[in-house]
């Protein structure tokens, strides 16, 4: 994944291109005016991401629940993979 800045006018030429680098390859594109930061293309995926995670942090009682998680990481309070699903889990057949 990389960043790339470039100005509005080249922006502007390119356009489809970028749209394309940041949906395909996960690119981020600094779209300047004026050599100040203005916009960001990224991909849509990306995007809805950090939305997800702005909506967390925003969330007091999803900040409370990670710092409890983290406190009882630190103190050895925890539970594998296997221990949370089982074991082995089976396939399921179709019928």
């Amino acid at each position: 994944m990389a960043t790339y800045t470039l100005p509005s006018t080249e922006a502007r030429k390119k356009l489809l291109s970028i749209v394309r680098d940041a949906g395909e390859r996960y690119s981020r594109y600094v779209i300047t005016h004026r050599g100040r930061p203005q916009a960001v293309v990224m991909s849509a995926e990306e995007y809805e991401s950090w939305l997800e995670t702005l909506e967390i942090m925003s969330s007091p009682s999803w900040m409370k629940a990670i710092a409890q998680g983290e406190r009882e990481i630190k103190q050895g309070k925890w539970l594998s993979f296997e221990e949370v699903v089982g074991r082995k889990q089976r396939s399921r057949r179709r019928p």
